[in-house]
């Protein structure tokens, strides 16, 4: 339970890369990775890279991954390149920074000194088609199908929640886990949840602190919306009983106004001495009587 008690996506996706994503790492590189290497760095300090592997064919492949802002990073892909060059000799190492966030622009992927030319990869899971992921035989390949490029979340939770539904209870239930730490990444907590829920097969989320969060988050959410439409309907049947029918262009305003607007014309409605139905639209656009 310990391993995914905490937040940090890059540390969660780091263990993951190393255990079992073969199906990324293809994504990523093209090639087959050989074997991992030890990214332990002795120097003044220990540098330890995200992840180092030798690929087929002599490569030696660097990937760093990035959640937040890093104004450093360039700085470190280049301090890394000289680190993995000198083990390596005069093996080509090809460098990768893997966005698992939101996109931002204008980022360098390298350094432009006079003095200095250095460039690598920067590129964003959220492009990446989730098929081979979904359809790799580790599940951490399907887990990490909730960041990709994806129309629907709540199918894309579906199809991973029945990827790992063959697996067995310990097993499922980690990687049920390791899914909803990722899913904070696409505010997406919430549906994970909700999905496990409406499982064939049970997944066991209640004792891992995150299922207390999202599920929490679910809950407020649901009381909120639940409240509006309250008030719509409360509003709705004021208008009528004060004004008669309501015209259907005022009741699609109604709906699709704030909790503020709606509070506001109910005490104005509710105020009113008299009232008719063409009253109505004059109040819901703020004019004057």
């Amino acid at each position: 339970m310990g391993r995914w008690m905490g937040h940090d996506y890059d540390a969660t996706i780091k263990e993951m890369v190393w255990t079992g994503t073969p199906a990324l790492l293809r994504m990523l590189t093209g090639l087959r990775v050989e074997r991992f290497v030890p990214t332990e760095f002795a120097r003044v300090r220990l540098r330890r890279p995200d992840m180092v592997a030798e690929l087929e064919g002599g490569t030696v492949f660097h990937l760093e991954l990035e959640s937040g802002v890093s104004a450093a990073m360039r700085w470190r892909m280049y301090e890394y390149y000289g680190l993995v060059s000198e083990c390596y000799g005069d093996a080509p190492v090809t460098q990768l920074v893997l966005r698992l966030g939101e996109r931002r622009s204008g980022e360098p992927g390298g350094i432009f000194h006079p003095n200095l030319s250095f460039r690598y990869e920067v590129r964003h899971i959220a492009d990446f088609d989730a098929g081979p992921l979904l359809d790799s035989p580790s599940p951490d390949d399907a887990v990490l199908a909730i960041l990709c490029e994806c129309d629907d979340i709540r199918k894309r939770v579906r199809a991973i929640l029945e990827r790992l539904a063959m697996l067995d209870r310990r097993d499922r239930n980690d990687a049920a886990n390791r899914l909803l730490t990722l899913s904070k990444l696409r505010k997406a907590a919430p549906v994970v949840v909700e999905e496990v829920k409406n499982m064939a097969v049970r997944f066991t989320l209640e004792e891992y602190p995150l299922y207390d969060e999202a599920f929490a988050k679910g809950e407020m959410k649901g009381k909120v919306e639940g409240e509006v439409k309250g008030k719509i309907s409360a509003l709705l049947r004021l208008m009528e009983r004060r004004a008669g029918p309501v015209p259907v262009p005022v009741m699609e305003r109604v709906r699709d106004a704030s909790v503020e607007d709606i509070d506001r014309w109910f005490d104005i409605i509710a105020d009113a001495r008299s009232l008719s139905v063409g009253d109505l639209d004059v109040i819901l656009a703020g004019r004057p009587n």
